[in-house]
């Protein structure tokens, strides 16, 4: 869904979905409302007290009742603040979480289409402009209208004409610095876009600050960025040229009035038209005018970087997620078929899967061999159900995978990557990751040790409760994959997929981790993807895929004597005599 198709309606339902507190929202206005009548009163009451003090009369009681409202208005603002934060922060942790829980349960290809970057601006940008416009703009512009308008009528009580000659003053200088706000408002989305862009490429390189170390990138990486930060900086500088004409206009547009009021108030306080006290009203009703029309001023900016938030926020909500409902996985035997599978990647035009067929045995270990891009990882990718195929069927003991309920379906099967990847945590939270049920330390020590990690486990500072550095620094690449194969122990997958699990290490390691995944592989249906040949020799059956097409398919043997790319291959990795294809 597009921004544009979004409903103007989108900030309502965000807000509503945010669910403010009603109560707090009721007492923040309540002491606004005498926030407000201290500050309509505060004026009047100066005005009798200075016409007392100018007959020469002291007048105790008005000094303290004229304390009393300053200091009963200036707590009332500052409790009604209060609760506004208590509000606005509630409404932040809500949205919040219900992103989350939305970029959670969103499909892998929704990534595909937009950085990480951006969706955590979403999270974090966002909805705080939501909040702030839902909870402090909102009660401004609520105070701000009943000051403006109790302002007026007071000033019209008090004197007509000098009350529209002041208005007159003001109203000119807004005239001009509404549309300079106007301005501000579409340099703020701006900004927000590209800060969000900015947070997309820095989220990006530094996860992977080691690639981009490791093959002198850096200056790349900070022209990047730097591109960026000069557009933020550009529009910055925008914003800045406005602010610095719109500050001083309304402070001169004050000053006018006030001095208006000085020349044209003396002379009426000196025919005996309005008396000293009037005049002093009216010099400090001014501020009560001229601030609410700033405040409308920088609720219209907050309006529309609320706006634009929502928009954005909208078309995440409204994006479809993976379908969680199924029938149940239990009794299944694991035989997996592809059934004339046909795919390509949404939104590219190559189709990477022509029409394959594959079948794998439970029991038994398949591996899919062929050289980089030819649709391997895809073929995984579509039995974790990552993806949907685009033409054919992939089945479970005979029935589309797609019947099965997705959390049921991905939790019997096990998945050990190249990267054999770390969350943040400790030894024990990568271990018992994604499990739906308590593992006693018995449970994780067993675990750690029929995968072979058992010994280096122990010799950590804290042993399973060892906090591990992001993505695993301070593991070696060995270390990473039997923590991985642990994990499988625990979860007992029925299917295990092995994507490149041993092509990293060095040949003492990768024996390790073969003795920890021959132990795992017993009774399951095993995938393997490997391009050294070693790995996949004794597999029970060998799909060959070139070109997204299977183009030989049998155990070691069969296609060394009958497939020329696969003898090929294997003669180029073991330099042996390469045999003819029959």
């Amino acid at each position: 869904m597009s921004a544009a198709s979004v409903s103007r309606s989108s900030l309502w339902s965000l807000l509503r979905m945010a669910r403010p507190s009603r109560p707090l929202l009721g007492a923040a206005m309540g002491m606004t409302l005498l926030s407000v009548a201290g500050t309509l009163g505060f004026p009047v009451l100066t005005r009798r007290l200075v016409d007392t003090l100018a007959h020469g009369a002291p007048d105790i009681a008005g000094i303290a009742l004229l304390a009393c409202v300053m200091a009963g208005s200036a707590i009332a603002s500052a409790v009604s603040g209060y609760l506004l934060s208590r509000v606005g922060h509630d409404m932040i942790a809500s949205l919040r979480t219900l992103l989350v829980e939305k970029l959670l349960r969103l499909p892998v290809a929704a990534f595909d289409r937009e950085s990480t970057g951006e969706r955590v601006s979403r999270v974090l940008s966002d909805c705080q402009s939501i909040s702030e416009l839902a909870t402090r703009q909102m009660v401004n512009l609520v105070s701000g209208v009943l000051v403006l308008t109790g302002s007026i009528v007071v000033l019209l009580y008090l004197d007509i004409r000098l009350t529209l000659t002041v208005l007159g003053c003001i109203v000119l200088a807004f005239g001009v610095a509404i549309p300079l706000a106007a301005m501000l408002e579409g340099l703020a989305l701006s900004t927000q876009d590209r800060t969000a862009k900015l947070g997309g490429i820095l989220t990006h390189v530094l996860s992977e600050i080691r690639l981009v170390k490791a093959f002198t990138a850096e200056t790349r990486e900070r022209e990047r960025s730097r591109a960026e930060i000069l557009d933020i900086r550009r529009l910055g500088i925008r914003v800045a040229k406005i602010s610095a004409v719109l500050g001083p206009l309304i402070s001169l547009s004050l000053t006018a009035a006030i001095l208006v009021i000085l020349v044209y108030g003396s002379s009426r306080v000196g025919s005996g038209s309005i008396s000293i006290g009037t005049l002093t009203a009216f010099i400090l009703y001014i501020f009560n005018v001229a601030l609410p029309l700033v405040q409308l001023t920088t609720f219209l900016e907050e309006w529309q970087k609320a706006k634009g938030a929502s928009t954005r926020i909208a078309v995440l909500l409204h994006e479809e997620e993976e379908s969680t409902v199924g029938d149940d996985v239990e009794g299944i035997d694991g035989l997996l078929e592809f059934r004339n599978v046909s795919f390509g990647y949404p939104g590219r035009e190559a189709t990477v899967l022509h029409g394959i067929d594959l079948v794998f045995r439970p029991g038994t270990t398949t591996a899919l061999v062929g050289a980089s891009g030819n649709g391997k990882t895809t073929v995984l990718s579509l039995i974790e159900r990552f993806y949907s195929p685009g033409f054919g069927a992939v089945l479970c003991d005979g029935r589309p995978i797609g019947d099965f309920a997705l959390p049921a379906w991905r939790s019997r099967i096990g998945y050990v990557a190249q990267s054999a990847p770390i969350m943040p945590g400790t030894v024990r939270d990568n271990i018992v990751y994604g499990l739906d049920r308590a593992c006693s330390d018995d449970e994780v020590w067993d675990a750690a040790a029929q995968a072979g990690a058992m010994e280096f486990i122990g010799q950590m500072p804290q042993g399973l409760d060892t906090v591990l550095s992001e993505q695993g620094g301070n593991l070696s690449g060995g270390q990473r994959q039997r923590i991985a194969i642990a994990r499988m122990f625990l979860r007992n997958p029925d299917v295990l997929i092995l994507d490149e699990a041993t092509s990293s290490l060095d040949s003492e390691t990768e024996h390790r981790v073969k003795t920890a995944l021959e132990s795992l592989m017993q009774g399951r249906t095993n995938i393997v993807v490997a391009h050294r040949l070693a790995t996949v020799m004794h597999a029970d059956r060998i799909y060959f895929l070139e070109n997204g097409r299977i183009s030989g398919a049998g155990n070691h043997e069969e296609l060394l004597s009958t497939h020329a790319p696969y003898a090929r291959l294997v003669a180029r990795q073991f330099r042996r005599p390469e045999k003819e294809s029959a």
